[in-house]
């Protein structure tokens, strides 16, 4: 599901978010030094909050979540995965931020895990042989521009998960 062409799009939303920042930042510094050398303390008192306040909005609402995403793409390219084996329940239709991604939490049935140690294998051979249920459901995360590559509801799949985020997709 995940690509090269993912990281170059983040890293040109980091390029345009700087291209777009700096020549703001410029000229309002350009207006403080020019008002702090001419001595015009209006101007001053004007331009310092503006020079702060736009700096702030650039890096918190247009750089960190683009730069968090990257840093969430190279941890996901290079960190530890493993498979879920299960069946698809649901595909929530709100997307969430979550680790600086916009996922869809996805509901999925899986067989639970084999306990450890005698008295819990012996504790699960019962469960197994009374009939009870073994089955269990857990909450992963897709990212929500990757919402094609998800299967419907009701089908069996083998998800190749990064924590609790699909990196991939296989339909069984």
């Amino acid at each position: 599901m995940y690509s090269e062409r993912d990281m170059v799009e983040i890293d040109g939303r980091i390029r345009r978010a700087w291209l777009g920042l700096i020549p703001v930042l410029a000229v309002l510094a350009a207006v403080l030094v020019f008002a702090l050398i001419k001595r015009i303390h209006w101007l001053a008192l004007v331009a310092a909050p503006l020079l702060i306040v736009a700096f702030m909005y650039g890096f918190i609402e247009r750089l960190w979540p683009n730069l968090r995403y990257r840093r969430f793409l190279r941890d996901m390219e290079s960190g530890l995965s493993r498979d879920v084996r299960g069946v698809v329940v649901a595909i929530a239709d709100a997307p969430e931020l979550h680790d600086g991604a916009m996922v869809l939490p996805v509901r999925i049935q899986v067989e639970a895990d084999a306990p450890m140690g005698t008295s819990a294998l012996s504790e699960r051979i019962q469960q197994l042989e009374a009939g009870e249920d073994t089955r269990e459901e857990r909450i992963v995360y897709l990212n929500a521009s990757k919402r094609a590559h998800m299967p419907a509801p009701g089908t069996p799949v083998t998800l190749h998960c990064f924590g609790r985020h699909i990196k991939g997709v296989e339909v069984d």
